[in-house]
Parts: C-alpha cells; sequence; structure tokens
C-alpha cells in the first residue's frame, strides 16, 4: 500500500536498489567503501559475523576490493562485494587501533 501512495519514485527506487549493475549501485545512494588497510598482508580478515570472536573466514578482502555496504554498527561493516578478490559477503573492521583499513568511497 506504502508504494501505491507514494507513486513511480518509490517504485524506482526500489528497481534501482535490486539492479545488479554498478551503474545502479552507484546511482541509487547505497554506499560503498574501498579496502585501503591489509596492503602488506595480502588484503584484511573477513569474518562470519559482527563479533570480533565470530568465525574468520579463509580468504581476505584483498586491498583495492570495492564493497557495498549492508550494515554499519560502529566499526563493524557487513558488506557485499562489488569489485575485487575476497568473500562475496561478511564482516570487516573499518578501522583497527586507529589505523584506517576501509575508505568510504
Amino acid at each position: 500500500a506504502a508504494a501505491s501512495t507514494t507513486g513511480s519514485t518509490a517504485a524506482a527506487s526500489t528497481t534501482a536498489s535490486t539492479a545488479a549493475g554498478s551503474a545502479a549501485a552507484a546511482s541509487s545512494g547505497e554506499v560503498l567503501w574501498e579496502v585501503i588497510g591489509g596492503v602488506d598482508k595480502g588484503g584484511i580478515m573477513v569474518r562470519a559475523g559482527r563479533e570480533l570472536k565470530s568465525t574468520q573466514l579463509d580468504q581476505k578482502l584483498s586491498t583495492g576490493a570495492v564493497v557495498r555496504q549492508l550494515e554499519l554498527v560502529g566499526d563493524r561493516l557487513r558488506y557485499r562485494i562489488h569489485d575485487g578478490t575476497g568473500p562475496n559477503e561478511g564482516w570487516v573492521s573499518i578501522k583497527i587501533t586507529g589505523k584506517d583499513l576501509m575508505r568510504r568511497l
């Protein structure tokens, strides 16, 4: 019912946010982040859950990878990969001990 009262604007934004393509992701107001940390370690650690003690995934998120923000809780970011190599989804720290690991685009 909400979509019918707001008209085509709501339908258009819903379509854009669910569309796959980089142009749709960039134009629909979704937040993208770039991995800037882990240069000397082959990327940054990814965990299955938000908690720092949750399961560490086998693969790291590569330095230079671009991810789409799904959720941001404090310094923990749940992402879906947009460009680059690493797990398709997971949780990363955006900074650790004052050093930035991720940069918002």
